[in-house]
């Protein structure tokens, strides 16, 4: 073998190595903020409505499930201060076909999950609508999130099952009928609230999925092709690293998450948002989720120029409303 072949050969073997290394790498740590992400300390909005609920057309209460998943219960403040939000809603719920009854009246349950990196306290200004229209709201945190003692995001492999439990424990607890009872979900949470439902959809009213992905694979993939350029053509490879990382670390592949096949089961009033301008998840999932659905009561709201992280805020004096008033109109389906 000459010398110049020798070299050629060494300099392939090396770069074959170094790319499976920097594979290896590029997995492992993106496995773990896939299934570990950084735990979100509490912001200030937070505290302001957890130090005076009232305030805010809230009455709080916190609790612990059985799985030791911390969940935060919601009920309309019987002397609710200048709730702002809550008074807007219900007012916009006065024009539509869907009129608020009496400050107070629950008509039954929802359950708030979060979306990746958040936590459960991220729900509370959406529970001032929520419970204005009159629903008792329960957030949890999610395993690998919060204060969840759980350390393993699954985005639903766990978490659905858990969901029933927690929601079963609470109404037992509670002392209240649940029912009727719908899953809120954004993005991960949106995920876990179309994977349950499919579990056992005769306990569900109902389910409203913000920015929600058809497969988690697909977003690894998509998020490897745009971080930058130069990774494109190694995307899949990318995309495999981190599947491996994730079995290792949480015992399920990103391949297994796939709320566009459980879609498909779902004949309970089911509602799909998305933001136009989601660049992580574009809105082509939401619409695919919202066609595979055999539901004859669905609805599709898109957000206009909202992003994967403000699609609740962008367009919060309609789409509120719209989602509030599908859950009212769903309750004796």
């Amino acid at each position: 073998m000459t010398r110049f072949l020798r070299f050629t050969l060494r300099t392939f073997t090396f770069m074959v190595l170094l790319l499976v290394l920097g594979l290896g790498v590029i997995g492992w740590l993106g496995s773990e903020h896939l299934v570990t992400p950084k735990i979100r300390e509490l912001q200030s909005y937070h505290h302001e409505i957890l130090e005076a609920p009232d305030e805010y057309g809230l009455r709080i209460t916190r609790h612990q499930a059985s799985s030791g998943i911390p969940y935060l219960m919601a009920v309309p403040s019987p002397r609710p201060g200048t709730a702002t939000k809550s008074r807007e809603l219900r007012a916009s719920l006065s024009k539509s076909d869907t009129p608020p009854e009496s400050w107070g009246r629950i008509h039954g349950t929802v359950v708030l999950l979060h979306g990746h990196g958040g936590r459960k306290e991220d729900h509370l200004p959406i529970s001032e609508r929520f419970c204005a229209a009159g629903f008792r709201c329960i957030m949890p945190d999610l395993p690998g999130h919060g204060d969840s003692p759980l350390q393993r995001a699954t985005f639903g492999k766990q978490e659905a099952a858990l969901i029933e439990a927690l929601l079963a424990e609470a109404e037992e607890a509670g002392g209240f009928d649940s029912q009727p009872a719908f899953l809120f979900g954004i993005s991960q949470g949106g995920a876990i609230s179309l994977l349950t439902a499919a579990r056992h959809p005769d306990r569900w009213a109902g389910v409203v999925s913000v920015a929600t992905f058809t497969s988690l694979d697909e977003v690894i993939d998509s998020s490897a092709r745009n971080f930058h350029p130069a990774l494109r053509p190694l995307a899949p490879l990318v995309t495999f690293a981190v599947d491996c990382g994730t079995r290792l670390r949480a015992g399920f592949s990103p391949a297994e998450v796939r709320p566009i096949d459980v879609a498909g089961q779902l004949d309970l009033p089911v509602m799909i948002a998305h933001g136009n301008r989601d660049h992580y998840i574009p809105i082509g999932h939401g619409q695919r989720l919202f066609e595979a659905l055999p539901s004859p009561t669905k609805a599709f709201y898109e957000v206009e120029g909202a992003g994967h992280g403000w699609v609740m805020g962008k367009d919060a004096r309609r789409l509120y409303p719209a989602i509030c008033s599908f859950m009212l109109s769903s309750l004796d389906h």
